[in-house]
């Protein structure tokens, strides 16, 4: 019995990737707890082995079955952990950072200097290329944390999400891309409902131009009633339960269809690219997904699969850790040292790789 559970809920995480998540919901919560799955999945596996259980081929063949969904969620190569690239003028770091606004409201608690900690964090590493989302630059201050990043990168390449001359849509938050390269046709994304998702910008590596595409994709919005709600589950009558798990249904599925039609975009500009192609994004979903899917579709590689170790899990949620922020790139570049940071600076981790043309 317990055999025919871990398939059936193995093969229902596999789904994930196949189906309309707005319309199925459950599929796409499903894929989400694929890295646990798993880690059932492989204990009970060497328990069944260990006990010389036939129906431990149940289990193989469906392992094996999602082989590539189980290469996207964890990587256990050892050579990932000493390959790395002889520094030469082909090769170039870049990160990709959910600063959450640079801690503007002081949501870790604790820590009043969680900005300045993120520009010690961005002097330490000192990336070639950085791709922010949810950015915040205080335009009114004599000092703005855009001349602090220019200043702690020794750069003066910067790519908004606006063009600067454009007062009335210009705005202190959302992407930013920091570059020690020349950058060159920068444009904002805007996704089907007009909402701006991203922004890219041609960057000029040596003799060959590099597309860098800035993103995220749709949240799913959920406030501080409804994370409430999950902890206080226990305590609320039938009809409370009922209520607040559509609630947050409505949001999952309103959110899951958002994403779907935003993934679809970012693959269109992928494909129409006349360059290579980096790629850094705040998915708001795991590996095994219809959009992770959708975007990478067979124009992509996984930096994380390609050079990553672990989990890699970039976002924590109650206690779970997830990987939902990407670094991608055509396969005519090639990743090494894929890191994930775990400093406290941010809900989400830092995710960097080296790349060599």
């Amino acid at each position: 019995m317990v055999t025919i559970l871990l398939v059936a809920a193995t093969l229902m995480s596999y789904s994930a990737v196949f189906v309309d998540p707005s319309s199925y919901p459950i599929l796409a919560l499903a894929g989400m707890a694929f890295p646990y799955v798993l880690i059932l999945d492989v204990l009970y596996l060497l328990l069944l082995i260990f006990a010389k259980k036939i129906t431990a081929l149940a289990l193989i063949i469906t392992l094996a079955l999602g082989y590539g969904f189980i290469d996207s969620t964890v990587q256990l190569n050892p050579m990932h952990y000493v390959e790395d690239f002889d520094d030469d003028d082909s090769t170039f770091s870049i990160m990709s950072f959910n600063v959450r606004l640079l801690d503007r409201y002081n949501w870790i608690k604790g820590k009043n200097d969680t900005k300045t900690k993120i520009f010690e964090f961005l002097r330490y590493e000192s990336p070639d290329i950085v791709c922010f989302q949810e950015f915040y630059n205080n335009s009114k201050d004599s000092i703005t944390n855009e001349m602090i990043i220019q200043d702690v990168l020794g750069t003066s390449h910067i790519a908004r999400d606006y063009d600067p001359g454009d007062t009335k849509h210009s705005t202190n938050k959302g992407y930013r891309i920091f570059s020690k390269f020349p950058l060159s046709k920068v444009t904002p994304i805007f996704d089907h409902t007009e909402n701006l998702i991203g922004i890219c910008a041609d960057a000029q590596i040596i003799d060959r131009k590099v597309r860098v595409i800035n993103f995220h994709l749709k949240s799913i919005k959920l406030g501080y009633d409804d994370y409430d709600f999950i902890d206080q589950i226990e305590q609320k009558n039938n009809q409370e339960q009922v209520s607040g798990i559509k609630a947050i249904y409505n949001k999952l599925t309103k959110a899951y269809s958002i994403r779907t039609r935003q993934a679809e975009l970012i693959h269109q500009l992928v494909e129409e690219s006349p360059y290579a192609v980096v790629l850094c994004g705040d998915f708001n979903e795991p590996p095994v997904s219809k959009s992770y899917r959708t975007v990478m579709g067979k124009s992509l590689v996984d930096a994380f699969r390609q050079s990553g170790t672990g989990f890699g899990g970039t976002v924590r949620i109650k206690g779970l850790s997830f990987r939902i922020d990407y670094i991608m790139h055509s396969p005519v570049l090639e990743s090494r040292n894929f890191r994930t940071f775990r400093e406290n600076l941010s809900d989400h981790y830092a995710v960097s790789c080296k790349l060599k043309i």
